[in-house]
């Protein structure tokens, strides 16, 4: 097989997420792995700077970084020419993927359970001027990132959903030593433990403290609450509980 040329992008397939779109909008072009980008240094502070922590000075303390270097990484996320697609593994061929939306008419940062075998995504939040979420309970989040191989796969799963994710039940100390310490796993030298204090309060951009009742968050915005205007199907909120159960 002949190697691919320079610059080339094979097309990331989601299915059915491009159905929102305009025709002329190529998401399978547009959509590419971003996974490299979290190699960059400030990427952690850059993608909890606009969805999750407002507070710039402390994001940029924990992680040794200058507040040029976050913005830098900011450009890298939200550039309109690419779309970064983080994926992670769930069960079989099921993946979650936190999607970069960077359409100039409609930007923001999708959450979604790709359900596998051609099955269309399910939004499970949409952090943007309009947000929908949270998508995910504390004990969720964690399950998910335990099930990742390796330390740092695991450390960079719980940051990457962590904004994603909104639940009263995660202030604890519990949960501030488990998001400090992959902070520490992926490289930050700072105050860790104020920003992960931070990040499980109910001073975050979106979420906070929201109650979560035999799996269902008691938020009118999040597609998981069967109230919600934005709310699955039945079938497909059994299917989000079951792929992210541990």
């Amino acid at each position: 097989m002949a190697a691919a040329p320079f610059g080339y992008r094979a097309p990331m397939i989601l299915p059915g997420y491009a159905d929102t779109f305009p025709d002329e909008v190529d998401v399978a072009a547009l959509a590419v792995d971003g996974w490299h980008l979290a190699e960059r240094p400030g990427f952690w502070a850059a993608h909890w700077r606009e969805q999750f922590i407002d507070d710039d000075n402390l994001l940029s303390r924990a992680w040794g970084v200058s507040e040029a270097v976050v913005t830098e990484r900011m450009n890298d996320l939200y550039a309109p020419q690419a779309w970064p697609v983080f994926r992670i593994e769930l069960r079989g061929d099921a993946e979650l993927a936190v999607v970069f939306r960077n359409f100039a008419d409609d930007g923001g940062v999708d959450y979604l359970v790709l359900p596998g075998s051609g099955r269309k995504v399910i939004e499970i939040a949409g952090l943007e001027g309009h947000q929908r979420g949270p998508g995910l309970s504390w004990p969720e989040l964690v399950a998910v990132a335990d099930r990742q191989p390796g330390r740092v796969r695991r450390a960079q799963t719980l940051l990457l959903l962590a904004p994603a994710f909104g639940d009263e039940a995660a202030d604890t100390p519990d949960a501030v030593s488990a998001l400090s310490d992959a902070m520490r796993t992926l490289g930050a030298t700072g105050d860790t433990a104020k920003l992960a204090a931070l990040a499980v309060s109910d001073e975050v951009v979106f979420w906070g403290h929201v109650p979560w009742v035999a799996g269902v968050p008691d938020m009118d915005y999040a597609p998981r609450n069967p109230a919600s205007p934005f709310a699955l199907s039945v079938a497909e909120r059994q299917l989000v509980t079951e792929l992210l159960a541990s």
